[in-house]
């Protein structure tokens, strides 16, 4: 073949290809703007979804003291679980003490999870009482 012939055949071969790079070009582009614009509504319906998760918990009231060292590992596990919790030093306050006693506390930490009562820490107690609310 002479060489205009080869330079018409790959002229007509170009243009016989429809859309080439152009066209991916095009659909990625539309992909990323659909993840981009549809991120903030699947962050919206995951945030609800914890926060109905977060609003069915349980109450948890940690009766503790400052220099206790089990109730140290009972604020990392709540802390390390995403549960949220209310703590009240039984060495600070007249009425914790008395809370405390109520419940059957003759040591700390107490945790009382909803209506059940853990004396001291007890994880494996805490897991299972907590299971549904326990992030990851």
């Amino acid at each position: 073949m002479p060489p205009e012939n080869l330079r018409q055949y790959a002229a007509e071969v170009r243009s016989e290809r429809p859309g080439g790079a152009g066209k991916w070009l095009l659909v990625l582009l539309a992909f990323g703007a659909a993840f981009w614009f549809g991120r903030p509504l699947l962050q919206q319906k995951s945030a609800q979804a914890e926060a109905a998760v977060a609003a069915s918990q349980p109450e948890v009231v940690l009766y503790a003291t400052e220099w206790c060292g089990y109730c140290k590992m009972s604020r990392e596990f709540f802390a390390a679980n995403g549960i949220r919790y209310i703590e009240h030093d039984i060495e600070k306050s007249s009425t914790a003490l008395s809370e405390h006693k109520k419940l059957g506390g003759n040591g700390v930490p107490l945790i009382k999870v909803g209506d059940e009562v853990v004396n001291g820490y007890n994880e494996a107690a805490l897991r299972q009482l907590l299971k549904p609310w326990i992030r990851g």
